[in-house]
């Protein structure tokens, strides 16, 4: 391997582990997105918490029934 061609390979690994990163990181808020809106929902259908951010969910009352 020339010179040119390790610092090619160089930024590729880079380039990939930058991506790796992100993508991992992104899952992430994905999931904890997700599982705040379903406390939320939760909580609003059981009649814990008052819809506040109007999101009017749609509460299945056998599921949600307040307690």
């Amino acid at each position: 391997m020339n010179k040119q061609e390790k610092r090619l390979t160089a930024i590729i690994m880079a380039s990939l582990f930058v991506l790796l990163a992100l993508g991992i990181a992104g899952s992430g808020d994905i999931e904890a997105e997700e599982t705040q809106a379903r406390v939320y929902t939760e909580m609003v259908c059981k009649g814990h918490w008052p819809d506040y951010e109007q999101r009017r969910p749609l509460c299945d009352t056998e599921v949600f029934a307040a307690e």
